[in-house]
């Protein structure tokens, strides 16, 4: 955590060092659902410098008019988004768009332990990624999530 000058405290994602490199030669296009425009930011600078084509959404409606615009290769959608759930999202997506229900992985700001409702964590099987993160780590999800020319 940094604390900004009259702003309370934020959070930083670490930087990795290297570039994401997949068998195919287009890198993936990515969607980042959150309700906190800084890490969404953060991502799309990142990931668009890498090559990648970002999409960014804040809400449930934000996400679902970009998939039916630019259906991404990957998606990162926040547990929680304000009001709304992500949990919302991924069941709209697994109805509607069933193929992009195996590149999700969701990023949460809460510890998802036994301790905090383990059961919807193991139900959903897929990737949570604890906030904050790195980088790195959500290039590895990518590298994992990604549609591959060689599949």
């Amino acid at each position: 955590m940094r604390r900004g000058v009259g702003k309370g405290s934020t959070r930083l994602c670490a930087l990795a060092t290297h570039p994401l490199t997949l068998s195919n030669t287009a890198m993936p296009t990515l969607l980042y659902v959150d309700d906190e425009a800084t890490i969404g930011r953060a991502v799309e600078r990142w990931f668009s410098r890498r090559g990648h084509t970002v999409h960014l959404a804040g809400n449930i409606a934000e996400a679902q008019q970009s998939i039916a615009r630019h259906p991404p290769d990957v998606l990162f959608i926040d547990v929680w988004l304000g009001t709304e759930s992500g949990f919302e999202l991924m069941s709209w997506i697994e109805d509607t768009y069933p193929t992009l229900a195996d590149r999700v992985t969701f990023v949460t700001g809460e510890l998802a332990d036994s301790t905090n409702n383990d059961r919807v964590w193991r139900t959903l099987g897929r990737p949570v990624l604890q906030k904050p993160f790195d980088f790195a780590q959500l290039e590895r999800y990518i590298a994992d999530a990604a549609p591959r020319d060689d599949a």
